[in-house]
C-alpha cells in the first residue's frame, strides 16, 4: 500500500451557511472544523489544513492545537476562486514539498464532512496507488462520495487547477484510471452547506 496523506479542504466562503460554519457548533461543543479534523486524525496519516490566506488558525482551531500543527497548516491563495482554485494551490504546494516526496496518494477531504469514518478511508486506501483515482459510492444508492484519493500521477494536472467546483473534470479526463469502492458509510454524502443540514447531523 502506498504512502498517503489527506488534503482537508477547509478555504471556502461558506455562502450558503450564512455564516462560517467551520466555527459551527455540533451538539457536544466541538466545531464542525475540528470535528472534521478529528476524524482525519484517527486516520492516522500524514495530513494538511488548507486555509484561506486571511485566516487564523488560533481562532479556527484553538491557541494549543494551531501551536502543535502549525507545520501541517497551508493557505490557498485562490480560495476566492472555488474550491478547484483551492485544490490547484494544494496539489501544487504537495508537488514542492521535498519532505513529502515519497507520497504516491493525496486524499482530497472536505472541511465539512465530519461523518466519514477511518474504516472508509482505510478502505479507500488499499485500492489507491500512485496510478489512480480512487472514490467511495453507497451500496444501494449508487452515487460518488468523499474523500476522493487522487494518485501522484494527477498531481501535476491538479495543481493547474484555477477556478471551478472541484476536480470533476480531472475525474472526467482520466475514466480509466478510476477505481469505484463501495461503502456502508452514509458519511460519504453528508457534507453541511446550511444550518439545517447541521441540525440534522445532530
Amino acid at each position: 500500500m502506498d504512502e498517503s496523506i489527506i488534503l482537508v479542504m477547509a478555504a471556502g466562503q461558506s455562502r450558503r451557511f450564512g455564516s462560517d460554519k467551520r466555527q459551527a457548533r455540533l451538539a457536544d461543543g466541538q466545531t464542525l472544523l475540528l470535528a472534521t479534523l478529528s476524524r482525519v486524525m484517527s486516520c492516522e496519516v500524514g495530513w494538511r489544513l488548507l486555509l484561506r490566506e486571511d485566516d487564523d488558525p488560533a481562532a479556527l482551531l484553538g491557541d494549543d492545537f494551531a501551536r502543535e500543527h502549525a507545520r501541517r497548516i497551508w493557505r490557498a491563495p485562490q480560495a476566492g476562486n472555488g474550491l478547484g482554485a483551492s485544490l490547484g494551490d494544494a496539489f501544487r504546494q504537495l508537488s514542492d514539498e521535498a519532505t513529502l516526496a515519497h507520497v504516491q496518494v493525496a486524499a482530497v477531504w472536505l472541511a465539512d464532512m465530519a461523518q466519514i469514518t477511518p474504516q472508509t478511508f482505510h478502505a479507500l486506501q488499499a485500492q489507491a496507488d500512485g496510478l489512480h483515482i480512487v472514490r467511495p459510492s453507497l451500496e444501494g444508492e449508487g452515487g460518488p462520495g468523499h474523500p476522493v484519493l487522487f494518485g501522484r500521477a494527477l498531481w501535476a494536472e491538479l495543481a493547474t487547477l484555477e477556478s471551478g467546483e472541484g476536480a470533476r473534470e480531472v475525474i472526467a479526463r482520466h475514466r480509466e484510471a478510476l477505481r469505484q469502492v463501495t461503502v456502508g458509510d452514509v458519511g460519504i454524502h453528508h457534507d453541511i452547506d446550511t444550518p439545517a443540514m447541521l441540525k440534522l447531523r445532530d
